[in-house]
Parts: structure tokens; sequence; C-alpha cells
């Protein structure tokens, strides 16, 4: 029963993604929050019965609709059974002693890059398109860069909670 154990809940992502943050925020800090490497993998895991929920995008204010997930959800026959509306704001992530004035590169997800493009510009930043936002502040985290990207001469374009979960500090939200 949900009263016997915690709820587990699926999200698309690596850990500090913004799914995972929003399922935080939702359902409070003792979900267990289990990331998937993509939204087929979190309605799998539900249907699998692995995990009782999935917490995952489906309007974008900025992209639109999110139409794999409605086709999923028609795939699987799951239903929405709530809603959170979620302000993404996003964070120039970097390593100790880095500041703002040493970053020539930002990683993230080409989407957030996009959001963020002028911003990054005005800084003289260089965007380069990884697989994830939280997993561009896990790459700094491991130093697993693109050529010419150092954790010195980087940041990630991702959450708070991806900063806090890799250990990186927030430059400028």
């Amino acid at each position: 029963s949900q009263t016997a154990r915690h709820m587990r809940v699926a999200y698309q992502g690596e850990p500090g993604a913004y799914s995972e943050k929003s399922t935080r925020e939702l359902l409070g800090s003792k979900v267990v929050a289990i990331g998937r490497p993509n939204f087929e993998a979190c309605f799998q895991a539900v249907a699998s019965l692995e995990c009782d929920y999935a917490c995952l995008p489906i309007e974008n204010s900025l992209g639109g609709s999110i139409h794999e997930n409605y086709d999923l959800m028609l795939r699987y026959d799951l239903t929405i059974v709530a809603e959170h509306d979620f302000r993404v704001q996003h964070c120039l992530l970097a390593k100790d002693g880095v500041q703002v004035d040493d970053i020539q590169y930002a990683i993230s997800h080409p989407q957030a890059l996009a959001q963020c493009d002028n911003f990054l510009r005005s800084l003289g930043i260089t965007p380069i398109p990884t697989y994830d936002t939280a997993g561009s502040a896990k790459m700094i985290s491991e130093n697993k860069l693109p050529a010419m990207c150092t954790p010195e001469n980087t940041a990630a374009v991702a959450s708070d909670l991806a900063g806090t979960t890799y250990g990186l500090n927030c430059l400028k939200a």
C-alpha cells in the first residue's frame, strides 16, 4: 500500500532534472524519484508497476504541447491523475572558484540553450548543445566535457537542484 512505503515516481532525465524538481515540488521530499532515459521508459516503468506514477511534462509555455507524451498516454492507456504548474528557472552552474568572467562555453539541452540565447550572447558565452540539462551539470562534475571545454571555462544551464546534486555553484539565475 502507499502508506507502507514511499511513492515511486518516474521522471525523464538525470538526477537534478527539472522533472525531478517538479516531482519533489508536487509530492514532497519523501517521494522516491526515479530517473529514466526517455519519456517512453517512464511510461514503461508505470505500466510494469516498477513505479506508481510518472511525472512528465505535457505542455511547455514556450515550446507548446509535448505531443510524444500525449501519444504515449494513449499507447500505454495511462491517465493524468494530477496537474502541477512548474516554473523552469535556469541557473548558470559552475565549479567552485569559477567566475562568470571565466566562462567561455555553456552546455545544456538545446531547448534550454535557446531559451537563454540572448543572455549567453550578452556575456560572450558560446552555447554547446548536450543531451540533457542536469546531464550537462553531471558532465562538468565528472570532467567529461566536449572538446575545448574545461571545468574552468564551462558552465551548465540547468536547475538549482542539478547544482546541488552535482556540487556546482549557481553563478546567475
